[in-house]
Formats: C-alpha cells, sequence, structure tokens
C-alpha cells in the first residue's frame, strides 16, 4: 500500500464533510425559522469534522505503513 498525502485527505474530507451535512439538512426538515447563517455554520461544521476525520485516518495509515 502507498501513503496518503494529509493535505490531499483533509480536502476530500472537507468537500465530502459538506455534502453529508446538505443531505441531512435537506433529509432532515429544518425548522424554516432558522437563519441562513445557522445553516452556513452547520455546513462548515460538517465540513471542518470531514476534514479532521479524514487527515486523521491518513495520518494513522501513514504511520502504521511507517512502522511495517
Amino acid at each position: 500500500m502507498r501513503k496518503f498525502s494529509v493535505t490531499n485527505s483533509a480536502l476530500w474530507g472537507l468537500v465530502i464533510g459538506a455534502l453529508c451535512m446538505l443531505a441531512i439538512i435537506a433529509f432532515t426538515g429544518r425548522a424554516r425559522n432558522v437563519p441562513m447563517a445557522g445553516y452556513l455554520i452547520d455546513l462548515l461544521g460538517g465540513a471542518v469534522a470531514g476534514a479532521g476525520s479524514f487527515s486523521l485516518l491518513a495520518w494513522i495509515h501513514n504511520l502504521i505503513m511507517r512502522a511495517k
């Protein structure tokens, strides 16, 4: 197996996290009285969580590959 780039993994996580949060917002039927800034904060939170988890997984994978 090859090493993963932590930066590329974070970018992919950013996109996938934002798309997943967008799907959650669309399918849960959030209240209409939530201002648009609330939706943007939710999308940003999903993107940051995705970027953090993907980069952490890439870092752990690289540590395992280095140990072998």
